[in-house]
């Protein structure tokens, strides 16, 4: 039996791959940082560590043919936490050395479209544009330098492979993810106004499937868009609505108004111990994000499709309904 070793199993991403690992037959090895994977197969294997500790990734990536490295610290206040950096660039490296000790075959990195510069936002961003800035945030900054560094390993003994979705929504989403939230939030009514932004949004069972894919089609040395379509939020509050049964709408503000509430906005999320409802991060991804996302390679190497966002969205909300976390 062939083993698959993946990073970042209590992820919303790993929760819909390692299912799809399973039916294809692959013995499975996780690596269990904090908490223990939700999904637990007999063909899968439990390794206790993380990013920093070479002899947990020694131990995951033993007898593995490929390694999957789905783990990442994802933040929308990242230039304000310096383990960001640390974890999605210095972890990364640790892994790719540990898999490159044990002699594995080929390293499949999930990065992401914010690698990448978004401007113009409204011209097509493929797997040829310019990488992001040193003005960008240090989470972009930090998946532009891990899938490069990962790139830049081609020419090894280890096949490399980088993968980049855009917006991940959808079910199994054990946590849930910053999307998911947001998802039950605009259902709950609990958001009370939108501004005029969006963004591209995907499947997290289509990228699961072109994970899987990549592991034989993905051509070394090869990064692979994996995008949807842009929406708008009034989009997305729309199709919640619709899928609600209810007809209720939200003001629009200028987006002024979100950037000169920031303040207050930080200020509630320190008083109430949360996280903030928005960043100066998030904002400018709404604002500014590319809204033009080819994932034509993807698709005609390694199949890649993805479906309506209704689809996912219905998908979601009836899946949050099943686990108790929406009403």
């Amino acid at each position: 039996m062939i083993s698959v070793a993946i990073t970042g199993s209590t992820g919303h991403l790993a929760s819909s791959v390692i299912p799809l690992l399973r039916e294809r037959g692959y013995h499975i090895k996780v690596l269990h940082y904090k908490q223990a994977p939700v999904i637990n197969f007999t063909s899968q294997e439990t390794i206790k560590g993380s990013l920093s500790d070479p002899v947990s990734l020694g131990k995951l990536v033993e007898g593995c043919e490929t390694v999957i490295h789905c783990a990442a610290m994802i933040s929308i206040s990242s230039n304000r936490d310096n383990l960001v950096y640390e974890t999605n660039v210095k972890g990364t490296m640790n892994i790719f050395n540990a898999s490159k000790t044990a002699g594995v075959k080929r390293f499949i990195q999930l990065s992401s479209i914010h690698a990448y510069n978004q401007q113009p936002s409204d011209e097509l961003l493929n797997e040829t544009s310019q990488y992001c800035t040193n003005k960008a945030p240090f989470y972009d900054q930090s998946k532009r330098d891990a899938e490069k560094f990962i790139l830049q390993q081609s020419s090894g003994p280890v096949e490399v492979v980088v993968l980049n979705p855009t917006g991940v929504v959808g079910p199994f989403d054990y946590k849930p993810s910053l999307m998911g939230r947001a998802i039950m939030s605009l259902y709950n009514g609990k958001i009370p106004s939108l501004i005029r932004g969006g963004f591209d949004f995907c499947d997290v069972r289509d990228v699961a499937q072109g994970v899987v894919e990549a592991i034989n089609k993905g051509r070394n040395g090869q990064s692979y868009f994996l995008s949807g379509k842009w929406h708008s939020l009034i989009e997305l509050h729309q199709i919640i609505m619709d899928i609600k049964g209810e007809k209720k709408k939200v003001p629009v503000l200028p987006s002024w108004t979100s950037w000169a509430g920031l303040p207050f906005i930080r200020l509630i999320a320190a008083i109430n111990n949360q996280e903030p409802l928005y960043t100066k991060e998030s904002l400018s991804t709404l604002i500014h994000g590319n809204r033009n996302i080819s994932s034509g390679k993807a698709a005609s190497e390694i199949g890649y499709t993805c479906r309506p966002l209704r689809e996912t969205i219905a998908d979601s909300i009836n899946w949050f309904k099943q686990t108790g976390s929406l009403v």
